[in-house]
């Protein structure tokens, strides 16, 4: 069985299992030739977790892979937001964590070619190792701030499970729910629609049961 095959039969497996559910493949430390069979066999949405990464990638395959939507998963240094606004085909970013980026990547809007679809993370677990909103009311004010944008557009929230527990499953259905609450109470305050990106390769069927939008997967890919 060729590499193609495998990832053929691993996509047709867990999309099966997603259903509605979007997959969006973490493609972080995987080769350009991964990433390539992936999006021959009708793929489109990828995340990595370093800007330097994610500038690298979208330039390699930017003739091969016109059609590529780049998703940026992981901590944003202000610094570097100037980069990542310079990424092709950029889509989403889903791990804006505080007020100060926010406010950066607003002033640095006009840099973006197009629309960026913005998730806010929202730290459910409030472990301390974790980076993104602690409380509704920052949250608020942040999402708020978005609605005013050009090219930034509010698409939703983003969260992880709790990583220090002796209840795995029990603690990450915990942080999945208390997402939507928030989800909620912003959509309703705010008057729009937004969607959740939650669950990951150990525990994305939690996150399909409390009907996530976003499931981001990596290792389990490429297998």
């Amino acid at each position: 069985m060729t590499q193609k095959d495998l990832f053929a039969q691993k996509l047709k497996i867990v999309k099966s299992e997603l259903g509605q559910t979007h997959l969006l493949i973490v493609s972080k430390t995987r080769s350009i030739e991964d990433i390539k069979i992936y999006y021959e066999l009708g793929h489109r949405d990828f995340g990595e977790n370093r800007v330097q990464e994610l500038l690298e990638k979208s330039y390699s395959l930017q003739k091969d892979c016109p059609e590529i939507r780049w998703h940026m998963i992981g901590n944003i240094q202000t610094n570097k937001v100037n980069q990542l606004f310079s990424v092709s085909n950029l889509f989403a970013i889903h791990s804006v964590d505080d007020r100060e980026l926010v406010e950066k990547m607003i002033k640095a809007q006009e840099r973006l070619a197009h629309e960026v679809f913005v998730f806010l993370q929202f730290n459910t677990s409030h472990e301390a190792e974790k980076s993104g909103f602690e409380t509704y009311t920052e949250l608020e004010a942040s999402a708020e701030l978005l609605l005013k944008c050009s090219k930034l557009k509010l698409k939703g929230l983003m969260t992880m499970g709790t990583l220090r527990t002796d209840n795995f499953e029990a603690e990450a259905g915990r942080c999945f729910q208390d997402l939507q609450v928030e989800k909620e109470k912003l959509q309703n305050e705010l008057n729009i629609k937004l969607e959740t990106s939650m669950g990951m390769s150990q525990d994305y069927k939690i996150a399909v049961r409390e009907k996530s939008d976003w499931i981001r997967l990596g290792t389990m890919m490429f297998q």
